[in-house]
This record gives C-alpha cells, sequence and structure tokens, in this order.
C-alpha cells in the first residue's frame, strides 16, 4: 500500500513539475546604436556600434537580452542615418556576440516614420533590410534590400506574416497610427480587425523610454504608457501582449531604467525567444525581478483556449526582493466587441489572487482575460491576455459541480503559506511528505488560509485540497 502511494504520488509530481515549464527572462527589444541615431555619447563612451552595445549590456544587472533595432531608413546624417551597407555587419555583431543560455543578442530593425498616420515597427527576423529609399550619399543602388513604401502598412504587416521566423512589436503606438490610406478610419485602432495583421503583432509596450535618457542608476522610469492603446487594440479583436521598451539613444542598455520587458520560456535561447514573443508569452513590468505567473488551469499568459465551464484564472506574484502586491486586478473584456475591458475582479494586499468568472458565458464568444498587479512601492506591472472561448456545446448539458482552482505563495515557502481558492467552500487541506506520512490537515470554510509551517522538515510534499466533490493537488518544497 505504501508502494502505491509513493509511486502515486511521484507521478503526480512528474506532471506537476512538467506543467511548471517556464523560466523568466528580463530585457530590452528595442534600442539605438550609432549606426543610426544611437550611441550619441559615443565620444565619452568609447561605444559606436552594436558589439560595444552588446558587452555593455552584458554587465548591467538583471538583464538577459538586448535587441538592437536600428532605424530602417537614412532621411539625413543620424536622423536617423541608417545605411544599407551595416545591415549585414550588425546582424554579425549580434550572431558574434550572442551567447544561448547566458545573453542573448539581436539584431533588427524599427520600421517606418513617426509623422502622423503612420508609425513605427520593431521587427526582427528578418536577414535583409526592408526600405523605400532609392538615393542616400554614400550608398550605391538602393537603401533596401526588400522594397516597402513608406506609407504601406498592409505590406509591411503581410511580409512578417509571411516570414515565420519574424514577428513585429508596435513602438511607442498612437491612436491614429498603422493606417492604410492616411486616416484615421483606417488605423488598427479604428478600422475593422485584420487577421493578416494580427498574424504578424505581437505586442506594444506598457511603457516606452526614457529614449533620450543619460541615467545609468536604473532610476529614470518614463512617466506615461500604453495602456489605453492596448486596452483599445484588445476590444477591436486583436491577439496581443503588452512589454516593455527602452528605445535607448545612449550607451544606458539596460541600466537608465529597471523596467523591463519579461519573456516567459523554457531555457534562454534565440530561438525560444522568437516563439516565445510569437506566442505572446510576455508582459510589461517596472520591477526588474518580479515573476508573475497567471494561467487559466495551467496555461500560460499569451494562450488561446476553449472550454466547456467558466474559467478560473490564477495570479501568483512572487518578487525575489519580498516586495508585497498592494493589488492585484484581473481585467475581462470581449474580443472583437470594441468595448474596453472591465477589472472583473481586485484582490488586495496579497501576492495570490483567483477568480472563478461564474458569469454567464455566451457559446461562441470569445473573452480576454489580463491582469494588473500594483506593488506596495507603486510599481506597475501588466501581464499579456489569454483567450477563452466559451463552449457550451461540446459535452451536451452540463452538470454543476463544486469544481474548483486554488494557488498558494510563495514556493519554496519558510515558516507559513497563504492559500488562495476560487470559491468559498468547506475544504479539507492536507499536506503529505515524500514518504506519503500524512504531516499537517486543517478544515476550513473560506476562500483564503495561512498554514504554519514551522514545525514542518524541509522537503518535498503534496499539498492535497478536497471539497465535497473535487480533489486537487500541487507540489511545495519547504525550505
Amino acid at each position: 500500500m505504501r508502494f502505491t502511494v509513493l509511486i502515486t504520488f511521484f507521478i503526480l509530481l512528474l506532471n506537476n513539475l512538467s506543467a511548471q515549464s517556464y523560466n523568466y527572462y528580463f530585457g530590452n527589444l528595442h534600442s539605438h546604436t550609432a549606426f543610426s541615431d544611437g550611441n550619441k555619447d559615443s565620444v565619452t563612451s568609447g561605444v559606436n556600434n552594436p558589439a560595444g552595445s552588446y558587452t555593455y549590456a552584458k554587465l548591467s544587472q538583471n538583464f538577459n537580452f538586448l535587441g538592437i533595432s536600428e532605424h530602417n531608413h537614412y532621411s539625413s546624417s543620424k536622423n536617423p542615418g541608417f545605411k544599407i551597407q551595416n545591415y549585414q555587419p550588425g546582424l554579425a555583431m549580434a550572431n558574434s556576440a550572442n551567447q544561448d543560455g547566458t545573453f542573448l543578442s539581436l539584431f533588427g530593425m524599427e520600421w517606418g516614420v513617426s509623422s502622423s498616420y503612420n508609425g513605427h515597427l520593431i521587427i526582427y527576423g528578418f536577414n535583409d533590410l526592408i526600405g523605400w529609399e532609392t538615393s542616400v550619399p554614400g550608398v550605391i543602388g538602393n537603401n533596401y534590400n526588400v522594397f516597402n513604401a513608406k506609407t504601406d502598412y498592409d505590406g509591411i504587416f503581410k511580409k512578417v506574416k509571411n516570414n515565420p521566423n519574424a514577428f513585429c512589436y508596435l513602438a511607442h503606438p498612437g491612436f491614429s497610427d498603422y493606417t492604410t490610406d492616411g486616416t484615421s478610419a483606417t488605423s488598427l485602432a479604428y478600422a475593422p480587425y485584420n487577421p493578416a495583421y494580427d498574424s504578424a503583432i505581437v505586442g506594444t509596450p506598457l511603457r516606452s523610454g526614457l529614449a533620450f535618457s543619460t541615467f545609468t542608476d536604473y532610476s529614470d522610469y518614463p512617466a506615461g504608457n500604453y495602456f489605453s492603446y492596448y486596452k483599445k487594440l484588445l476590444s477591436v479583436g486583436y491577439h496581443l501582449g503588452i512589454g516593455y521598451d527602452h528605445d535607448n539613444h545612449y550607451t544606458t542598455f539596460g541600466r537608465s531604467t529597471a523596467g523591463r520587458l519579461v519573456v516567459l520560456m523554457p531555457s534562454l535561447t534565440r530561438a525560444n525567444l522568437t516563439a516565445a514573443m510569437q506566442q505572446m508569452h510576455f508582459y510589461g513590468s517596472d520591477d526588474w525581478n518580479a515573476k508573475i505567473d497567471f494561467n487559466i488551469s495551467g496555461n500560460t499568459m499569451g494562450s488561446i483556449l476553449t472550454g466547456s465551464s467558466n474559467p478560473v484564472i490564477n495570479v501568483i506574484h512572487n518578487d525575489i526582493d519580498g516586495e508585497l502586491a498592494d493589488t492585484i486586478k484581473i481585467w475581462k473584456g470581449i474580443s472583437g466587441s470594441n468595448n474596453y475591458p472591465q477589472v472583473a475582479y481586485t484582490s488586495y494586499n496579497n501576492n495570490t489572487a483567483t477568480y472563478n468568472d461564474v458569469t454567464p458565458l455566451l457559446s461562441g464568444t470569445q473573452y480576454y482575460y489580463f491582469a494588473e498587479i500594483i506593488q506596495s512601492d507603486g510599481q506597475w506591472i501588466v501581464t499579456s491576455p489569454i483567450w477563452y472561448t466559451y463552449n457550451d456545446s461540446s459535452l451536451g448539458i452540463k452538470e454543476t459541480n463544486n469544481e474548483f482552482e486554488f494557488n498558494f505563495f510563495p514556493n519554496p515557502a519558510k515558516n507559513s503559506l497563504s492559500v488562495s481558492l476560487s470559491n468559498c467552500d468547506d475544504y479539507k487541506i492536507s499536506l503529505i511528505d515524500i514518504t506519503g506520512r500524512l504531516v499537517s490537515e486543517n478544515y476550513f470554510y473560506d476562500k483564503y488560509l495561512t498554514i504554519d509551517l514551522k514545525n514542518l522538515n524541509q522537503g518535498v510534499y503534496r499539498m492535497e485540497i478536497r471539497n465535497k466533490t473535487s480533489v486537487k493537488y500541487k507540489r511545495i518544497i519547504l525550505e
């Protein structure tokens, strides 16, 4: 009997481990060097190209990757000043500096112009420069490999869509940007949803800049944000995530601000980064080491799901510095409704939130959820969404049950453990050690419980929670 318990426990343990397949990596994909209009301090810094910029970035704190996205055109010297003969050397410098598993170095382009009804796109995954200039000082022939007119956003989105290794990310977007005919009516924010564009665009920033900051003490945060724009595009129907941009024009890579684009991937490789960006497994954070687990039934941010029951949304805020989440908000919207999402649930002074969306859902309608966290020091974090299409026909007539979800914090734990559940109900919560021995048991009626762990030994335990009809298991480590 004891052997059977051990085998069952290890099967559950392995299943739980396999679900925890993501690590957190912090960086920036929007920056410039002297190849275009960056490294403006090159005389004093001694850095004037991508190679030196990657070397500098590798020494920045809590910084795992840097993408250099030079402007794709010349216009005039240093404004932005990019020439086609620098594109291949930029790619080569990135390849030379890249160290999978240690630090990722990427090279791409910031495509487009920022005049009215246009807008910049951060693009990675192309081995050729995309542009439109036919006459540039110091360039023989065209200042591009692949032509795309500077106002043709339909063309550039489709080029990205048709390249499986590419993605584009909206840079400091405006509501009237990215038009097809030079009017606000055809901008991304106001035109009807376009599935081809949706396939190309992976995200937009929570914050961007400060572009011309010279700070290197991680303290120079941008005051503005693009949160409203993010919500607007989600309401139109676009499937995009939210990140964080630095837009460096001085030699400050990773150091002007502690804000970070945080990417969830199995390990630190270029291939994983591209896949994670395309799958929207990322979020934007003012905090440089906050790890956010946002999921529906173990499916992380960026997931597109279909189910026959109301979803349960889980959030865990884990800050290595021990900062507490002042609020965790879970937002909910209807994709394609053109109605902004609304806050569906708020958790106060807690590092976890569990929301069981028991509101009536329309069959065949796609809903989306994302989390917004404000830390006790005011720092701001917003996740990419999870999209959930409710389908009540897949299982015929639905039965009402007491199914629940739960999460807990912290893990690993030391003296105590905070548990939150999706429903208020009668529960029994048990801790079972690696031999199958019951070491702790609590009965309660609530959504929240704090468990005293002071008398337990260090090690791996199985946590089991039961109500009258369901049982759930998760692994916990005691330090």
